[in-house]
């Protein structure tokens, strides 16, 4: 991921429960990161970049901009939801929500009361929304706190790999996140937001993912329809279509 020498202050965030095992990420580095060589680790990063400036970008979008069906095309959960969202979205108060984001007015705490604004599909899905909008709204303060990455109630997600024990609440998971983005600072990956926090957890996930699609479909050959790791991780981040654009 690209180099950055200017010192950087990173929120960590509150909470004072666990720590991230600095052994299990250079694990997780090793086996998911590094394989993939700087080029391709730069790429995600800048795809990943550009996302949260395209969801920025709708604090100035119309209510019938396309950019609002591409920023929940960008979150896999949305998928079997999408064209309700779409017609029941308030697209007013997303937009002021992401003001207030970028202005600093809300923090992890406040996924469960955004997600309550949001109409047209289930409670989790619409937590997906709501972390997915504060994260991309101030990158640089607000880590990703979608399902994938984090379940506080149920202890699941990959950052329950890295972490001992798991984070019990948003603000617990926004520290562990801090703390990890630390962590890769340190081992090389550092970034001027969450971004390079992004690539490494999707890649890890994805890792998983297709372990446990081997695992199933054992001699099978239906693992071999998967789009690879490096392919997992672009649909997880949301940035599928960016890689599609660019290998053409």
């Amino acid at each position: 991921m690209r180099s950055n020498t200017a010192a950087r202050e990173i929120l960590v965030g509150s909470g004072t429960g666990g720590r991230i095992v600095p052994d299990r990420v250079v694990q997780t580095l090793r086996r998911w990161v590094w394989p993939c060589g700087p080029e391709a680790l730069n790429r995600l990063e800048s795809w990943v970049e550009d996302r949260y400036r395209s969801v920025q970008a709708l604090v100035d979008a119309p209510p019938d901009d396309p950019a609002w069906r591409q920023w929940l095309g960008g979150i896999l959960s949305t998928r079997p939801h999408r064209e309700t969202l779409l017609s029941e979205l308030p697209r007013d108060r997303t937009r002021e929500i992401l003001r207030s984001a970028q202005r600093g007015a809300f923090g992890p705490g406040d996924v469960e009361s955004i997600a309550s604004q949001i109409r047209g599909a289930p409670r989790e899905v619409c937590r997906d929304i709501a972390a997915d909008l504060l994260h991309c709204a101030a990158p640089d303060r607000l880590a990703l706190l979608a399902r994938w990455v984090c379940h506080p109630e149920r202890g699941r997600g990959i950052l329950t790999e890295l972490a001992e024990p798991p984070p019990r609440t948003y603000e617990e998971a926004q520290a562990r996140l801090g703390e990890l983005r630390l962590q890769v600072a340190r081992l090389g990956f550092p970034s001027r937001t969450f971004a390079a926090v992004d690539v490494v957890l999707a890649l890890a996930y994805a890792g998983l993912l297709s372990d446990a699609a081997q695992e199933t479909f054992h001699s099978g050959g239906l693992e071999t329809l998967l789009p690879g790791n490096y392919g997992l991780a672009t649909m997880v981040l949301g940035v599928r279509r960016r890689r599609s654009r660019a290998d053409r």
